[in-house]
């Protein structure tokens, strides 16, 4: 890899921070002459008082208990126009009164914000985007904003986007995405604001071509870096099938990899070429062989409209992830069930993986915010890594089973996750655990949680911690009752009260990192 001097990197960034803001700038411009928007603003207000006997998460024997006083207001704003503009944006001002125990005021702001419009229906499409929340800056010390432990940091996103699908008559049909994002956090030391641009660019043969059908692609991703090196992933390939009749099809791919990161030899750049066939018999069923110094096997198995499997295995000698890699899907819902597991290995940085981490759950068909397990925006995830500026290869696997009644609902689920760092062989960590939940409405109205979960974290530590041999359980139990009370004034107006016991247990190999807690937690959360 060849590197940049500081003064060419650095012109870099500014040109591409300013073409965020001319993004950003034409995504709000190409809104204004919408003006028949129907927005439904929703303000909010949290009272709540929690009572912790070791609200610092210090070890045993030098535990402090104390009362932490939260106020905090908020805002729900959607938006939507005949289908063409949407806007989503829920806010929050957590002020905390007492955290950490040290008589003091801390305030955070908490923020997801998504706006799109379609520019011109079923063509372009334009959209914004941006967050706020608080981050551990380490995942073997998990404490949340009450806790105030040092160790966490503000992170914040911004970004647009550009969709453009056109079509060349019945010659070809293509996909152009453009994504400009910027991350940045109050610890900069430890993780790098980055400018992120990726560029993804498909084009597809039309109905002029019938026994012989082609496509080719474009996929670029940089990782623009202040005061730290830039991360580059590309990836360019064409496709050619020639098909026997609509059932089977022999193909050839060739392409290029020129990927730009320090690390190890996980990552080979170079021209790579697989040829193959596909046999598709019926809908219900496909498989895909390639041969080649990139070659696979796929098959996709649809059962049922409600039951999907697929699995694939690849074997690269260039390109990402370089060696033998799995991936594998499995879906499946019934009238009150969801089955699901899906299996990916990747390549990817601590920045990409914080723009998918959004800090508000997601909002339902009209629009309300689906608050956390917690009953609060979701704010917290002790499952991410530790912030740093290394590229990971994971391995990641996520389970999970879900069913409904009247009055019950219960959600089973694990995840593992094998991280490697690629700055270090010795920097590997791994990450599983499970969770499970139940949600019992016993009366009108009245309503009790149930929820366990567990956590395990092996390998090697990375920043800010140089051990090796990290080893940490944590578990987790909480029960919370609800109550729900309508309120006389306005239309859907809501208060919740409820009570909630919540115990934390965390044994590590660092000894400072192994505590005990015990929280008490009594709120209300109105909407107006």
């Amino acid at each position: 890899m060849v590197m940049d001097s500081m003064g060419i990197k650095r012109r870099r960034y500014i040109v591409h921070k300013l073409i965020l803001l001319v993004g950003a700038t034409y995504t709000l411009f190409a809104q204004t002459p919408v003006f028949a928007i129907d927005f439904r603003l929703t303000p909010s207000l949290t009272i709540q008082e929690t009572y912790s006997d070791n609200i610092r998460l210090a070890v045993k024997g030098q535990e402090k208990g104390a009362f932490v006083t939260e106020i905090s207001p908020g805002l729900s704003i959607r938006g939507i126009n005949g289908g063409r503009l949407s806007t989503n944006l829920n806010y929050r001002l957590q002020t905390l009164f007492n955290a950490g125990g040290d008589g003091s005021t801390q305030i955070y702001n908490q923020l997801q914000f998504n706006t799109a419009y379609q520019v011109v229906r079923n063509r372009l499409n334009v959209a914004a985007r941006s967050s706020i929340n608080q981050q551990n800056i380490s995942n073997l010390r998990g404490g949340d904003n009450i806790n105030n432990l040092d160790a966490r940091t503000n992170v914040w996103t911004a970004g647009t986007s550009l969709n453009w699908t056109p079509h060349f008559g019945q010659f070809a049909n293509a996909n152009v995405n453009i994504d400009f994002d910027y991350v940045g956090n109050d610890n900069a030391d430890q993780l790098a604001n980055s400018m992120n641009l990726n560029e993804s660019i498909s084009l597809t043969s039309g109905r002029d071509f019938k026994r012989i059908t082609w496509n080719t692609n474009f996929d670029n991703t940089s990782n623009f870096r202040e005061n730290e090196d830039d991360v580059g992933f590309q990836n360019s390939n064409a496709t050619i099938r020639g098909w026997v009749d609509r059932r089977f099809n022999f193909f050839g791919t060739v392409g290029y990899a020129n990927n730009s990161f320090q690390g190890l030899d996980t990552n080979t750049n170079g021209f790579f070429y697989t040829v193959g066939a596909q046999w598709k018999p019926s809908w219900y069923f496909d498989m895909e062989a390639g041969y080649g110094n990139n070659w696979h096997v796929s098959s996709n198995l649809n059962l049922s409209q409600r039951t999907h499997f697929s699995v694939g295995y690849n074997d690269r000698s260039k390109d990402l992830n370089t060696g033998g890699a799995w991936n594998a899907s499995l879906h499946h819902n019934t009238a009150r069930s969801a089955w699901n597991f899906t299996y990916l290995e990747d390549t990817t940085t601590v920045q990409q993986i914080l723009l998918q981490n959004t800090p508000f759950s997601a909002v339902d068909a009209d629009g309300n915010q689906i608050l956390g397990s917690d009953g609060q925006p979701i704010t917290f995830n002790v499952s991410l890594p530790s912030l740093n500026n290394d590229v990971l290869v994971r391995k990641v696997a996520n389970a999970s089973v879900s069913y409904a009644t009247g009055k019950s609902s219960f959600q089973v689920g694990g995840f593992y996750e094998r991280r490697a760092y690629q700055n270090s062989a010795a920097d590997q960590q791994t990450v599983y655990g499970a969770d499970a939940s139940w949600n019992w409405q016993f009366w009108r109205r009245t309503s009790l949680f149930l929820s366990p979960t567990w956590q395990r974290i092996t390998g090697d530590a990375v920043s800010p911690v140089d051990i090796a041999g990290v080893n940490q359980d944590r578990y987790q139990f909480i029960t919370r009752l609800t109550r729900t009370i309508p309120l006389q004034f306005g239309r859907n107006r809501l208060l919740n009260a409820s009570i909630e016991y919540r115990f934390v247990k965390q044994n590590a190999d660092i000894a400072e990192n192994t505590y005990m807690e015990n929280r008490l937690t009594a709120s209300l959360f109105m909407n107006f």
